[in-house]
């Protein structure tokens, strides 16, 4: 999968990393040096590709896509960096988070300066449309953030909050980073759409698979310990469908479980018996398997392509990675 990505997009890819190096270079040497303990980690960098991928699949070459494509990934970057200081994690990316390793203030004010390069990047933009795409998807991130807050002490969130938070806060970016894309190459108003639909569904099944990683995943991949989100209280889909599936005694110990203030490796081993007994990664799949169909679909629209068949590719790959 990676090989196929980079022979079609390598130059872009290239150009992407050069582009964020030099978006975060600052006068205030802290600046540049805490933010680039983040954004030199790597990480996947699947919306800038997506972003790239689209606009390569409707015809565009211009200089404005890496522009595009760092500031989507800035946009990233900055919502990770404050995340980490409103869970307390203790590391991304295979190392440890900015608040961790300096403390509150450097990730709250560091993350505002990732934001504002974003932004930079976004208002050198020729497009209105494509700075608005932008602009309101931050908007609803940020709602998204709050909504979540707002749900943190019910015992247990519903699927359909589920379903909005992950809307918001991850498959939304990916919308956006699909939809500006096809604008900047002047599509259709047919194709903006379908592209932003695809995106979306696809950015929906991504974090279904992120969640169930958390649970049985592999930490050198990953880049986070296994039990990350279950050891900061996060109530997940796969807990979500666990609580629909277990006994009344299962559920009772459940609850105690996230009702207490911190959670314990015995705790984390407890359901992750109870995950394989219920068959429960079985059930997550199949709520992916939906999205996936969905955005595949939304694809019928696009012309046949080198960069289609990898977006098409990159729905299966969402259910297999394992990173």
């Amino acid at each position: 999968m990676k090989m196929k990505i980079n022979d079609a997009v390598s130059s872009e890819i290239k150009d992407l990393e050069d582009s964020l190096i030099r978006s975060i270079n600052s006068d205030i040497g802290l600046a540049t040096k805490v933010s680039s303990h983040l954004v030199n980690a790597g990480g996947k960098r699947i919306r800038p590709l997506i972003c790239i991928l689209t606009a390569k699949a409707f015809g565009y070459s211009g200089k404005e896509l890496i522009q595009l494509a760092s500031a989507i990934e800035l946009l990233h970057t900055a919502t990770l960096i404050h995340d980490d200081v409103v869970d307390e994690s203790i590391s991304r990316r295979g190392k440890e988070s900015i608040h961790r390793k300096w403390d509150n203030a450097h990730g709250v004010l560091v993350g505002d300066f990732v934001y504002s390069k974003a932004f930079q990047l976004m208002a050198g933009l020729k497009d209105s449309q494509i700075i608005k795409i932008l602009a309101d998807s931050t908007n609803i991130i940020s709602e998204g953030e709050v909504l979540q807050l707002s749900l943190k002490s019910k015992e247990l969130i519903s699927e359909d909050d589920y379903f909005e938070i992950i809307g918001r806060k991850t498959a939304e970016l990916f919308k956006a980073s699909s939809r500006s894309a096809a604008v900047l190459s002047e599509a259709s108003h047919e194709e903006v759409e379908s592209a932003g639909d695809f995106a979306y569904s696809l950015g929906i099944a991504f974090q279904i698979q992120d969640d169930l990683l958390d649970y049985f995943g592999n930490e050198k991949a990953t880049g986070k310990k296994i039990g990350k989100d279950f050891l900061e209280g996060k109530i997940t889909l796969p807990v979500i469908l666990l609580f629909q599936n277990v006994s009344s005694i299962e559920r009772d110990k459940l609850k105690n479980i996230f009702k207490q203030e911190t959670r314990s490796n015995e705790d984390l081993n407890f359901t992750l018996e109870l995950i394989k007994k219920h068959n429960i990664i079985n059930e997550c799949y199949k709520k992916a398997e939906h999205f996936i169909n969905l955005a595949s679909n939304s694809l019928t629209v696009f012309k046949d392509s080198d960069e289609k068949k990898i977006l098409e590719s990159l729905t299966s790959f969402s259910l297999q990675r394992t990173f």
